[in-house]
């Protein structure tokens, strides 16, 4: 009897010890859980986005930023000898730094709400014989693109944006071109 219960207790003792030392790898492994994500207008996102000026270049649809180029309200500007232009010209590439009315600096600002510093770039939607679009820091010139993000921008920082549009190779139409861009902001790598 006490034979068995010895057999029994180095089985069991072997057992364990195979256990001690296994290393309890894996190939794949799969957890759920829940995610809460709210959204907000662009005016308080954690990269907030501002219209600029009072020219109608851009302007504030709902909680979005948008912005017609040329505005509704170009024959209104420049104050004294407004113009009316039709559009843009083709195979030409235009930089808009302020509004029609140019009383504001930057044709729309980017403010960094969020709780690191980013960097910000813009990339567009952009298909063939459509113009091509690009966000422009105002007070460098430097267009900002993924290999050419802006400097820096600090929590509570604000950046002054305009609108780079290149129409090479995009024809003349009665309407209008729609295009989206879109504003990436990327914390550096530490």
């Amino acid at each position: 009897m006490r034979r068995r219960r010895l057999l029994v207790g180095l089985g069991t003792l072997a057992g364990s010890g195979t256990l001690a030392f296994s290393t309890s790898a894996f190939t794949s492994v799969s957890g759920e859980r829940t995610v809460t994500v709210k959204t907000a207008d662009d005016n308080n996102a954690f990269l907030a986005l501002y219209e600029q000026g009072e020219g109608r270049r851009s302007y504030k649809d709902g909680d979005v930023v948008g912005f017609d180029i040329p505005s509704p309200d170009e024959d209104e500007y420049p104050e004294g000898a407004p113009t009316d232009p039709d559009g843009l010209g083709t195979d030409s590439v235009y930089r808009f730094g302020k509004d029609a009315a140019g009383d504001d600096k930057g044709l729309f600002r980017i403010e960094n709400q969020g709780t690191q510093a980013v960097k910000v770039y813009s990339e567009a939607s952009s298909t063939d014989e459509q113009p091509s679009i690009t966000a422009f820091d105002v007070e460098t010139g430097r267009r900002l693109t993924e290999g050419t993000p802006s400097d820096l921008l600090g929590v509570g920082d604000s950046l002054y944006c305009g609108l780079e549009i290149d129409t090479h190779g995009v024809g003349v139409r009665d309407e209008e071109y729609e295009a989206t861009l879109t504003i990436v902001a990327e914390a550096p790598e530490e």
